[in-house]
């Protein structure tokens, strides 16, 4: 099985959705897509066997996008109170039932609550994400190096959910401490950071295959992001 995120930068996913279709992923999250409501066909050959996207009325023109590119099938959860930047889906895969949420926090006018949506959906959704297994993934906006508690409280949320980085798992690196950039702040090659990850359930993460982050040079022509690709053996 394979898990991606991007973050395609400003959208005109339209004509990114060929470069990260390649890896043909049962699920991907895609964050700062456009209403796509109305575009028939993505750039290039393979389409996308399932799309979703819900934008929060104040951003009409970037939001979370939910696409598998196999015969997964995905539902939405969060159809009558939904929360935009932390998106819940059932998904199914030949039988192997899972619950995937895709996120991507956003800054407000509160510190409190300034890139802290992906909390707020832990704290409020924790009983639901143990009904079975869960796979969080998305351009969380917040490394270990970072000043202030979102990654530590963060962590706090994760842990006792049973919830592990399938990057810092597979590399075996320490958070604030990758040697993978996700994001080149600027989109320069010189400002990178470690902001994009997927969180898998302890069991999920002994089944790891590869772990793959994007090169700057293949990317930066398309987004200030480049994404992150995690292969399973299930």
């Amino acid at each position: 099985m394979t898990l991606t995120t991007w973050n395609c930068r400003g959208g005109g996913f339209r004509h990114k959705a060929e470069h990260v279709a390649k890896y043909r992923p049962d699920v991907l999250a895609v964050q700062e897509v456009e209403p796509i409501d109305s575009v028939r066909l993505f750039a290039g050959d393979c389409q996308p066997t399932f799309r979703d996207r819900v934008c929060d009325p104040a951003y009409p023109r970037r939001a979370i996008g939910m696409f598998s590119y196999t015969h997964t099938k995905l539902v939405p959860v969060d159809l009558a109170e939904p929360m935009y930047f932390f998106r819940r889906y059932e998904a199914n895969r030949d039988g192997l039932e899972f619950n995937v949420i895709a996120v991507w926090p956003w800054q407000t006018r509160s510190v409190k609550t300034s890139y802290r949506q992906a909390h707020e959906g832990l704290e409020r959704h924790g009983a639901w994400i143990r009904q079975r297994h869960t796979v969080i993934l998305g351009d969380f906006n917040a490394n270990a190096s970072f000043k202030g508690n979102n990654w530590s409280d963060l962590l706090g949320l994760l842990e006792p959910l049973g919830l592990v980085s399938a990057y810092h798992r597979h590399f075996d690196e320490m958070p604030g401490k990758e040697s993978r950039p996700t994001h080149f702040h600027k989109g320069k090659q010189e400002s990178p950071f470690h902001l994009d990850y997927c969180f898998l359930p302890e069991e999920w993460a002994r089944r790891i295959k590869t772990v793959d982050v994007g090169a700057y040079a293949d990317w930066y022509k398309y987004s200030d992001h480049v994404p992150l690709v995690v292969s399973l053996d299930l």
